[in-house]
């Protein structure tokens, strides 16, 4: 017979084979030994790309080196730089909010237009040196000639400008909204459109190759509008907004799909509160197949794709909305981490020699050149040891050319943003490896300054590990709960493989605990489980260190705890019968201890106590039973107590036949002392013998026979 011991968790447990009760199945595998020694390493672009670049790359295979020179311009202060041109040797770029057009070069900023009413997101360069850009709100377009002058050139109607360009064969090309619109407008600033669409604005244009490409927003399509030829749609994204499209040094065409537009960022009313840099969106960097198609080279998740330009030798630059950050993204969908800047956005990435890059939140202009950077530092992400942990060697390999060096530096705290309560950096010395002397903490936090000779060369580091051994902390026991004889224990799996797990009682009666629900509709406790219980308890450890129980009983009337089994691995529930233990009150008491992942001298241990509980050997009483005859029929009634736990159930049977279920006068069985009645009809007159059994909330049964005639 199978039989399953009840209460209330989530998965449930049997007792088969020679005995059936109930359990949690619960492992409690280490991920690391407090013993041992942990590390924690940095050698791929995953766990490199994490850190914070100050002069240096994360390439593709994990290497951080210097990256090419970034020289941050004089700039006044502004919220965002939208886009930035090289001019001679000097550099002209807008500003906002409110809109600047400001002339950068070796002396102070020179400012040649300003508004204070709009911004200027959008900007254009003729091959002569005039300076087109467009204003949101307001939909104007404004020229500054070679010599400063400026002027208004062009009324769109239009709400907004969001994109510009300069055509050769169809002069300066302006994308609106709210309207989608693209104007072509002549030398003297008359503008016919030369496409229009039911999308919200016209987000990014191109001129390639005499094709004219433009980039919307909502839809985020992708089209070929080239005046004279049949309007294509080159791609239909499944991103909002196409933030920028630039022609590789091979022809090919490449454009930028992000899920935030740059609507966004003057949705925030120029105080950064927008889509931009809050750490949600995301995009994509796509290719334009030889056949015309569009193919994803690759894809950021953590941060929409704002920007797109080429690098001063070639490489496809794509700038993200979330944490300033500039990715070369190759023609195998790989990617290098070129550079992380001071500004939250990268709203732009401009030239054909050196690359102006503009940024947003706060407004910057860079230069990117050639050559690479003299020196630069690479600050680790923070990691959580999960618990105080005392350091180890910090190794490292990496290729130092002559003449070039790297530099390493460590330090901890308690808090998982470094502040004022971490220690000072302090110096990492040796060949390849040296002692962190930082204090023992949680947090760890290590610093690589590279820097290149005078041959140019500079260092490549390879790889970085920390050694260090977790502080011993004591585990956590909590919700011990001893449950009544007729119940059905249930519980999660606790992340075990397998389905069962055993406990042999003294005597050799084997407990198997399942994980697979079981019910029966028999009302009465077998006999092999009279007197059996069931304890259960949740436990942790806070170092991953595996687990092993000590189980304790005490009677109320007792001072001392009584082991009753010791070393319990594997399992949370403990099966045991009470058989030696007489009616009363008693408590379970549960002990964890780590001792075995760490040697003696180290072990910690943790306890908890049940709430008391009843142990009840001893069957309620009939104190009366009364069967009455009637033409067809007996009525049977009577009252039934027990000493020290509610009855729980009154049956009838007939002539030794099934039971039937009597009811309690008061409606339910859930005392000590019940009264209870049951009509039985349908009998033939003469002899019958009435039996009357009980049981008690332990599953004691008393059973009585009376003849009735």
């Amino acid at each position: 017979m199978q039989r399953v011991l009840t209460t209330r968790r989530t998965c449930a447990v049997l007792l088969a084979a020679t005995l059936s009760s109930a359990a949690i199945l619960c492992t409690l595998a280490p991920d690391a030994l407090a013993v041992s020694t942990s590390f924690w390493k940095t050698d791929s672009f995953v766990t490199a790309e994490e850190g914070r670049l100050e002069g240096v790359s994360v390439l593709r295979d994990g290497r951080i080196v210097l990256s090419r020179e970034l020289e941050m311009l004089d700039t006044p202060e502004a919220q965002y730089v939208w886009s930035g041109e090289g001019m001679g040797r000097g550099v002209v770029v807008v500003a906002g909010t409110p809109g600047r057009v400001l002339r950068l070069g070796d002396g102070d900023p020179v400012e040649l237009l300003s508004l204070e009413t709009a911004d200027f997101p959008a900007m254009a360069v003729s091959p002569e040196g005039s300076v087109f850009v467009g204003t949101a709100p307001g939909g104007e377009v404004y020229i500054i000639t070679p010599d400063g002058e400026s002027r208004l050139f062009f009324e769109t109607g239009e709400g907004y400008i969001w994109s510009m360009a300069f055509s050769t064969d169809h002069g300066l090309l302006v994308g609106t909204g709210d309207a989608a619109k693209v104007y072509a407008v002549d030398n003297g600033g008359s503008g016919v459109v030369i496409y229009e669409s039911s999308d919200a604005s016209v987000s990014a244009l191109a001129v390639t190759d005499g094709r004219v490409l433009a980039g919307t927003s909502i839809d985020g399509l992708l089209l070929d509008i080239t005046p004279g030829s049949d309007l294509r749609v080159l791609c239909d994204s499944w991103y909002d907004e196409i933030s920028g499209v630039v022609r590789g040094t091979d022809g090919t065409i490449f454009f930028a799909a992000t899920s935030v537009s740059l609507e966004d960022i003057l949705d925030g009313n120029g105080n950064g509160d927008s889509g931009y840099g809050s750490g949600f969106g995301e995009g994509a960097v796509f290719r334009i197949t030889p056949g015309g198609g569009a193919v994803e080279l690759w894809h950021s998740r953590s941060a929409p794709v704002t920007s797109l330009g080429l690098s001063p030798d070639g490489l496809i630059l794509a700038g993200t909305g979330s944490g300033g950050r500039i990715y070369a993204v190759g023609h195998d969908g790989t990617a290098d981490l070129v550079a992380e800047l001071e500004g939250e956005e990268v709203l732009s990435i401009r030239g054909t020699g050196d690359a102006i890059v503009t940024t947003g939140a706060p407004g910057a202009v860079y230069r990117m050149g050639p050559d690479t950077a003299r020196s630069g530092e690479y600050e680790s992400e923070v990691f959580d040891a999960r618990s105080t942990s005392a350091w180890g060697e910090l190794a490292w390999k990496a290729d130092v050319p002559a003449g070039a060096g790297v530099e390493f530096f460590a330090r901890s705290g308690n808090t998982g943003d470094p502040d004022e309560t971490w220690s000072e950096w302090t110096p990492v010395a040796g060949r390849g490896g040296g002692q962190i002397v930082s204090p023992s903490a949680r947090f760890l936090q290590w610093k690589a300054v590279l820097s290149r000779g005078s041959s140019g060369a500079g260092p490549e580091l390879l790889s970085v590990e920390a050694a260090y051994l977790r502080e011993n902390l004591p585990p956590l026991v909590s919700s011990v709960t001893v449950y009544e004889p007729g119940d059905i224990v249930t519980g999660p799996a606790g992340g075990a493989n397998d389905s069962s797990v055993s406990q042999t009682l003294p005597g050799g009666v084997e407990v198997t605990y399942s994980l697979d629900p079981v019910a029966s509709p028999d009302r009465e406790l077998p006999v092999l489980l009279r007197g059996m219980r069931t304890a259960s308890w949740e436990a942790l450890d806070p170092n991953g260190d595996a687990l092993s129980f000590d189980i304790y009983l005490k009677s109320d009337d007792e001072e001392d705890w009584k082991l009753v089994e010791e070393s319990v691995l594997r399992r949370t529930l403990h099966t045991w019968d009470t058989a030696a233990m007489t009616d009363g009150v008693y408590r379970l008491k549960v002990k964890a201890t780590d001792r075995q992942s760490n040697p003696k001298e180290s072990t910690l241990t943790a306890s908890a106590e049940s709430p008391p509980f009843t142990v009840d050997h001893t069957p309620p009483e009939f104190t009366r039973v009364d069967v009455s005859s009637s033409a067809g029929g007996l009525t049977v009634s009577g009252v039934v107590t027990d000493a020290a736990s509610q009855v729980m159930f009154v049956d009838v049977s007939v002539d030794y036949g099934v039971w039937r279920p009597a009811f309690a006068d008061d409606g339910m069985f859930d005392s000590c002392s019940e009264s209870f009645r049951l009509v039985i009809e349908g009998l033939e007159e003469g002899e019958h013998a009435v039996s009357v059994r009980a049981a008690d909330r332990s599953g004691n049964p008393v059973v009585v026979r009376k003849l009735s005639w």
